[in-house]
């Protein structure tokens, strides 16, 4: 069994990689800083969200006749999320979208949120490995 098998530690890995993702997309924006033209871009929260919101949907839906619930899978913990313009509060002579102090917030916030979902993984884990170490006695 896996842990992704679990799903909570499925959820809380897919939160992981798309906050993994965002952060990347930050520090591109934040090397294209100076780039004429260039345009800041984001990952769709949104769809993120919906899409956590549908598999939890699907995960509480009723059971069937033989006990069992039709769950489907989770979406890939690796799925790659699509980037999106998301231009920042003011546009440069040259075209640039990318305002550096915006940028860090965004950084700082898409952090927290996955040291969050990372905090949460590892107290899984380890109440996992509790009630396994429990039931062995």
């Amino acid at each position: 069994m896996r842990p992704e098998d679990v799903p909570v530690l499925g959820l809380l890995t897919q939160s992981m990689n798309f906050h993994n993702q965002r952060q990347r997309v930050i520090a591109e924006n934040v090397a294209n800083a100076n780039t004429p033209g260039y345009v800041a871009q984001d990952l769709d929260e949104g769809e993120f969200q919906r899409n956590l919101r549908e598999q939890m949907q699907a995960r509480s839906a009723p059971r069937s006749s033989r006990g069992s619930a039709a769950v489907p899978a989770l979406t890939s913990p690796t799925r790659q999320w699509q980037t999106k313009d998301a231009p920042d509060s003011e546009t440069t002579v040259n075209g640039n979208t990318v305002v550096l102090e915006e940028q860090m917030m965004r950084a700082n916030e898409n952090r927290m949120e996955y040291e969050s979902a990372l905090s949460l993984y590892q107290k899984s884990l380890s109440m996992i490995r509790t009630a396994i170490r429990q039931a062995g006695r």
